[in-house]
């Protein structure tokens, strides 16, 4: 932690030292933000930043950040810092750190930390500013849990009649991130060999793009885990994918954005699978907005399916009241990866001023629960719901709001 803050600081003082014959280009962005949920006993996990509750509270959403980038001739580099308070301390860290070189018109080749393209916002997802929404779409974009990646992108660049089709190929990504499966559980998430094909096409108020994305993910399991696994091993069970460690995922994706003169409409549709203990989740949304002077309403609904499947463990042998215990505790394990979940959106934004907008986010989350749950929580640690929105043990599913208020600049 020591090594990032020192780096981040000498990163905000780059302009200082920047050559004239340079071009240079230096940016300030942030986002302060209030948010909190209507009903007690409930949180919404985003995994890598802190969950929101029933107590409103400035840190979930609010972040700071700096880019700067450096041009060259051929060569372009950009670094982009952010500063953010992650379950009680203070997180810097760079999601921009790559140098590209422009080998002609039409390929280019960047090597370093790139932000993930994998949806339609994924690259600016930081930059609070740039966006309609208060709060994205999680039942998408939590696919993505990671969001950079140390590795060589390759890409081409064409101009076909009135659109600009680019291809981009991520090879060999890599990165290490800490996140936090509940509110209080810190655990190490390893990505590496991730291998991306990014493709958009792009005209003057239309954007398509399509994305897949492989990668190798390791996460600790837990002792309990381990043992309740290994426990229903011994009655000649294969459990290989009850874990997380040394797995694969796969997302597949396709969004559709649309900017007209004053209407707005973003739509996103994603595909995750993988072998691991999540299970298989389609997700998709679809955002409207309409721009009226420097006020934008707009209306947001999206949807995010688990595969039923995943939750059934009949075939499972349990001859004796061990194995059935030990059965009893991996349900539980399963029922707490479930994050099914519908969530209907209205919201505003307000133009204040160039660089500066004030935005509002009223969010209704309802939950759809798969598999089984033991009266004791064998193995829930005192959760029945983790995945996007979690609640405690004894509480009744219940529709729920999320209130998000915010301040976004960029300058």
């Amino acid at each position: 932690m020591y090594i990032r803050k020192t780096l981040f600081l000498l990163f905000l003082s780059l302009p200082l030292m920047a050559e004239d014959s340079f071009d240079t280009k230096f940016n300030y962005f942030g986002n302060i933000a209030l948010s909190g949920l209507d009903t007690s006993g409930y949180d919404l996990n985003h995994f890598n930043q802190d969950n929101v509750n029933d107590v409103f509270s400035l840190s979930p959403y609010s972040k700071v950040g700096a880019q700067i980038t450096v041009v060259n001739g051929d060569f372009t580099f950009a670094a982009q810092g952010l500063l953010r308070e992650v379950h009680d301390s203070v997180k810097a860290d760079f999601t921009w750190l790559n140098l590209k070189y422009d080998i002609n018109d039409n390929y280019a080749i960047r090597l370093g930390r790139i932000q993930t393209k994998v949806f339609l916002y994924s690259e600016s997802l930081n930059l609070d500013y740039l966006h309609l929404w208060a709060r994205a779409p999680s039942g998408v974009y939590t696919f993505m849990p990671v969001g950079t990646f140390d590795g060589l992108e390759l890409s081409y660049n064409k101009v076909i009649g009135d659109y600009n089709f680019n291809a981009s190929l991520v090879l060999f990504g890599s990165y290490s991130d800490t996140i936090y499966a509940d509110k209080n559980r810190e655990s190490m998430l390893k990505v590496d060999d991730t291998n991306s094909l990014f493709i958009t096409l792009e005209s003057e108020n239309i954007l398509y793009k399509a994305s897949y994305s492989r990668s190798h993910t390791n996460i600790d399991d837990g002792l309990l885990q381990k043992s309740i696994i290994q426990g229903l091993e011994v009655y000649g069970n294969n459990m290989e994918r009850y874990t997380y460690e040394d797995r694969y995922s796969d997302i597949y994706s396709f969004g559709f954005q649309y900017r007209g003169e004053s209407l707005i409409i973003d739509a996103e549709i994603a595909h995750f699978e993988s072998n691991s203990l999540l299970p298989t989740s389609t997700g998709a949304y679809a955002l409207v907005g309409y721009k009226i002077d420097e006020l934008t309403p707009f209306v947001m609904y999206g949807e995010n399916h688990n595969d039923k499947s995943h939750f059934d463990t009949s075939a499972i042998n349990t001859p004796d009241a061990t194995s059935t215990l030990l059965k009893r505790g991996l349900d539980d394990t399963l029922y707490l990866t479930n994050f099914s979940q519908k969530t209907a959106s209205i919201g505003m934004r307000y133009d204040l001023a160039v660089g500066l907008a004030f935005k509002a986010q009223v969010d209704r989350i309802t939950t759809s629960n798969y598999g089984n749950i033991s009266p004791f929580g064998v193995n829930s640690a005192g959760l029945e719901r983790l995945g996007i929105l979690s609640h405690d043990t004894g509480i009744e599913d219940k529709a729920v709001y999320a209130f998000t208020f915010s301040l976004s600049f960029a300058y």
